[in-house]
This record gives C-alpha cells, structure tokens and sequence, in this order.
C-alpha cells in the first residue's frame, strides 16, 4: 500500500500531459504502475460478479452495500500473492489549449476536455468506489486495500458546499472528513436521484485534501482558471 500511494503521487506529480477522460487516466495509471517495477501484476477492468460477493457475506441491496451490479475495478495490482484496488475519477470542465490532431493544427475553436456536470452524482460515485473497496478488502483476505483518486479542475469539488446542500453528506470539499456511518442525501436532492443512488455505509474515516497535479492547463470557462487538481483516499493498508 505504501508503494501504492507514493508510486501514484508521484504520477501526478510528474505528469505534465493533459488527460482527454477517465480512459485515459485509467490506461496511463496502469502504464505508469506496471513501468514501476513494484508489483508483479497490474490489470485493468478487473471484474467481480455480485454473486461471488453475495456468497462471501455481503448483503446485496441493503445500505451495507445497496447495489446490484456487479464490480469492474480500475485498476488491481498484485504483489506477491497480496493485492490492491484502484478506483479513478476524472471530472472534468473544458480547458484552453491548442492542440494538434495527425501533426496538424485544429481549424476551430473546440473546446478540449468534456464539461461534466451532475457535480453531486461524481461525489456520491467517488465514495461509492472507496466502499467498494471497503467491501473487497472485507472479502478476500489476500485484498490488503486500495486507493480512490479523483482528479478535477472544478473547483466545486474542492469548495465547501452551502449548508443546505443535498449533497453535503458525500462533500469532498478541502478539510472535509468523511466518518463511519450512513451517508445519506439532504433534502433538496430530486427523489429519483434518491432512488437511483441510494444511502450506503462507510466504514472507515477519510479525510479529504486537494493537491495540485503537474498538468499545467486551466479550465476555458468562468472567472476561476483552476489547476487540475486531486484527492486521494486510501483504504486499509
């Protein structure tokens, strides 16, 4: 776990390319992890089927873990018969840069990165993988823990939500620490939002600090050029 968190620090830190979506971010993480040297093993899109955890325990569908999906990790590395879990965000607001596509410059003014929105959906989902990996940890014992890394360069993810926010409980903001408990919506979330990302358990206490990424790019709209930006999470270990 140690080499884990470092080894992804240090990507960040020394990765100055700008990323196009979570894909990308995904393929050069593992890149980056397999050219290290540290493991013995790295994949990607590492699947576990919801049976096999229904039958190690876990209780689908109530608030210990409410989904009936099942898992596809990130990223899985494996270190001498142990291993770790690596779950990535990438949220995205479009950046300024020119960039060329087959050696040439572009013609028009396209706006390079998606703009992601559904700012409290990310949130919620970023937490959801750190249990995910709770539950993984749970269930095989050779599963030692895992990180969650988002990166960002919207700076709502990093800001500190009104008080009266629905989506306070699953805040990622600077300074936050998130406890064992119920994370649960606030009232001012749509019922079918409710419906469709239910309430779920934390084990663990995850506190929550930004840190500047290499990638030098600031994002095209609004008053605020943000950095790209991310918030690291690591699960036992």
């Amino acid at each position: 776990m140690s080499f884990l968190r470092s080894d992804l620090e240090a990507f960040l830190a020394t990765n100055k390319e700008l990323m196009f979506n979570e894909r990308d971010l995904q393929v050069r993480v593992a890149s980056w992890l397999q050219e290290s040297g540290h493991y013995d093993d790295v994949d990607m899109e590492y699947a576990v089927p919801k049976e096999e955890l229904a039958a190690r325990g876990v209780k689908i569908g109530e608030p210990s873990f409410p989904w009936t999906n099942d898992l596809s990790i990130d990223v899985v590395v494996e270190k001498n018969g142990e291993f770790a879990a690596v779950e990535l965000k990438y949220a995205t607001r479009p950046v300024d840069v020119k960039i060329d596509r087959f050696g040439e410059p572009m013609k028009t003014d396209c706006l390079i990165v998606k703009d992601q929105s559904a700012n409290d959906i990310v949130m919620y989902n970023y937490w959801k993988d750190v249990r995910r990996v709770e539950i993984l940890a749970r269930c095989y014992p050779k599963v030692k823990g895992g990180v969650a890394l988002m990166v960002t360069n919207s700076t709502i993810y990093w800001n500190t939500p009104r008080p009266d926010a629905g989506y306070r409980a699953f805040s990622t903001s600077e300074g936050n620490i998130l406890r064992p408990g119920l994370l649960e919506w606030g009232k001012r979330i749509a019922a079918s939002v409710v419906r469709s990302h239910p309430a779920f358990e934390l084990d663990g206490t995850y506190p929550c600090h930004w840190t500047d990424t290499a990638v030098v790019v600031r994002c095209a709209i609004g008053r605020e050029k943000a950095p790209f930006r991310y918030l690291l999470s690591v699960i036992g270990g």
